[in-house]
């Protein structure tokens, strides 16, 4: 029995530092995409920051975003599955981060949300095609229901010990990973991205021993 699904990770995996796709990546999804093998993205990053690639790279399945939070179309942007975090656990762990004195951002439908526009801010706004609303205090009572929060941090030794602050305080309550070395993605705690696979194979009908995952990060591990 063959392979019938590919499932990429983006950053640090599909894509160049450059934030681009090589035409080698590009053939070889066409390749795929050829001989009838799904092929689809799993990535930390929210739909607007994926479907320019998605549509690169001619995909017509389903997109793992958000690290699982967000499953949608490419085609028509259809969310087929949703599960963000709720409002007042968000507000709680961005009062914790805040108390901190650690950066925090936030998402809402499509939207990126920041405390202030600062440098880290437009370098991620860069770097997702995104572009970052600043709340000023505002941000802590922001009122919604995040698809997933990011913290950014200098080293990655950081943001491993964000993360497990995170996890000490909030525990089972809340799905924390390291990504990207610097980042610290946060979810509702039955979201990850082996949870949006597990989604598409049974949409799809297909047994995980037909699938390959490629990733690099510690949000990549099932």
């Amino acid at each position: 029995m063959g392979v019938k699904m590919v499932v990429l990770d983006l950053d640090g995996t599909v894509l160049t530092s450059g934030n681009t796709l090589t035409e080698r990546t590009l053939l070889a999804v066409k390749a795929c995409i050829e001989r009838g093998i799904i092929v689809t993205l799993a990535t930390g990053r929210i739909f607007p920051s994926v479907l320019p690639f998605a549509q690169e790279l001619g995909l017509k399945a389903p997109v793992i975003t958000a690290n699982g939070a967000e499953i949608r179309s490419p085609v028509d942007g259809k969310p087929l599955f949703t599960r963000p975090i709720p409002e007042d656990l968000a507000r709680e762990i961005m009062t914790f981060f805040r108390k901190k004195g650690w950066y925090i951002q936030a998402y809402i439908n499509d939207r990126l949300y920041v405390e202030q526009a600062e440098e880290r801010a437009k370098d991620y706004g860069r770097l997702t095609f995104l572009e970052p609303v600043p709340l000023g205090e505002g941000l802590y009572t922001l009122k919604g229901d995040p698809v997933k929060l990011l913290s950014i941090t200098p080293t990655t030794e950081e943001a491993v010990e964000v993360r497990k602050a995170v996890q000490d305080r909030f525990g089972n309550r809340l799905y924390a990973a390291v990504s990207n070395r610097l980042f610290v993605d946060m979810a509702h705690p039955e979201v990850s991205k082996a949870g949006g696979l597990r989604f598409l194979m049974d949409l799809e009908g297909i047994r995980r021993k037909e699938t390959m995952v490629v990733g690099d990060s510690e949000n990549d591990i099932p």
